[in-house]
C-alpha cells in the first residue's frame, strides 16, 4: 500500500519541479517561496477545515512542536538553496542532482556508523560519481563549470538538506508517531513564518533586490507540493516502511521531470544528461538494495 502512496507523490512531485522552475527562472527567490508557501498552506487549511480535522491537527505537545519546527527549518533551507540553483541551472541538471540524496544517506552511514558496502553498493557509488562527472562534461557545453559554479554548490547544498529531511521524516512519523495531519499543519505554517521572516530581513537590510515578476505558476507550485507531501507522509507513516526505499521511490519523479522539462524548456545536450541521469539512478538503486 505504501508504494501506491509514494508513487502518487512522485508523479505530483514531477509537476511540482516543472512549476518551480517556471516560477523561479530569472525571478526573485524569496517572494516566490513565500507566495507559493502561502498558497499551499491556505489550500491545505481549507481542505483540513472542511474535513473537520482542524482541531485534531492543531493539538500538539511542546516536544512534537519543536520537532516539526525543526523540519520546517531543514526543508525551508533546502528549498532556498534549490530555488537559487534553479534560477540559472537547466532543470535537466538541477533535478538529477537533488535525486541523488539517497546516495548521501548511504555515504553518511559509511563514515559515521562504519557500514561497509557490498560489491553491488560499491558499484552503485561508482555510478553515482560517474554520473556527476558526465554532468560536468555536459555542463561545460552550456558554459557551466561544476567546480566553480555557485549554482552547482547551491544544488548540492539543497540535496544534502533534502537527505537530512528524509531521515527526519522517518524519525517524527515512525519513531515519534506524530499524526500526519499534525505534522503537515504545523510544518506548513512554520514554512510561511520562516519565509516571511527571511523576506522581511532581506527588505530591511536593503540587500540587492532581484526583480520579481508575478506568474500563475507560483501559487500552483505550493498547491501541488502540498498534495505531494500529503501522499508521501501517509505512505511513510505506515509502520515498517524503509526510509531508503521510500526516498528512492519518490526520487524517480526526476525521470518525468527530465523528459517533460526537456520538452517544455527546450534544453540541450539531452543525450549526455540522459546518460548521467541513468548512471545516478542505477547507482542509487544499487546503494539501497
Amino acid at each position: 500500500m505504501w508504494t501506491a502512496w509514494i508513487l502518487s507523490s512522485a508523479v505530483l512531485l514531477a509537476f511540482y519541479d516543472l512549476a518551480k522552475k517556471a516560477s523561479v527562472r530569472d525571478n526573485a527567490v524569496l517572494p516566490v517561496l513565500l507566495i507559493s508557501s502561502v498558497a499551499g498552506t491556505v489550500v491545505y487549511l481549507t481542505v483540513l477545515g472542511a474535513a473537520g480535522g482542524m482541531g485534531a491537527a492543531m493539538s500538539v505537545s511542546l516536544r512534537d512542536y519543536v520537532l516539526i519546527v525543526a523540519k520546517s527549518v531543514i526543508v525551508g533551507t533546502s528549498w532556498v538553496l534549490t530555488y537559487c540553483a534553479l534560477r540559472t541551472l537547466p532543470i535537466t541538471i538541477a533535478t538529477p542532482i537533488r535525486a541523488s540524496a539517497p546516495a548521501l544517506v548511504f555515504i553518511v552511514a559509511f563514515f559515521v556508523y562504519g557500514e561497509r558496502p557490498t560489491a553491488a553498493q560499491g558499484l552503485g557509488m561508482f555510478l553515482v560519481f560517474a554520473g556527476y562527472m558526465v554532468f560536468g562534461w555536459a555542463g561545460k557545453h552550456e558554459g557551466i563549470d561544476f567546480l566553480r559554479s555557485k549554482a552547482i554548490y547551491f544544488a548540492l547544498g539543497g540535496m544534502c538538506m533534502s537527505a537530512v529531511s528524509s531521515l527526519w521524516d522517518k524519525f517524527i512519523l515512525q519513531k515519534c508517531a506524530i499524526p500526519v495531519e499534525t505534522v503537515q499543519f504545523h510544518f506548513q505554517i512554520g514554512l510561511v513564518v520562516m519565509y516571511a521572516s527571511l523576506f522581511a530581513i532581506h527588505r530591511m537590510a536593503r540587500f540587492t533586490r532581484d526583480r520579481f515578476e508575478w506568474r500563475w505558476s507560483i501559487p500552483l507550485t505550493g498547491i501541488i507540493l502540498v498534495g505531494a507531501d500529503w501522499l508521501y507522509f501517509h505512505g511513510l507513516a505506515i509502520p515498517g516502511v524503509s526510509i531508503s526505499a521510500g526516498s528512492l521511490l519518490r526520487r524517480f519523479s526526476v525521470v518525468i521531470t527530465f523528459v517533460l522539462g526537456a520538452l517544455y524548456f527546450r534544453e540541450h545536450n539531452l543525450r549526455r544528461k540522459g546518460i548521467a541521469l541513468a548512471a545516478i539512478l542505477t547507482g542509487v538503486v544499487l546503494l539501497c538494495i
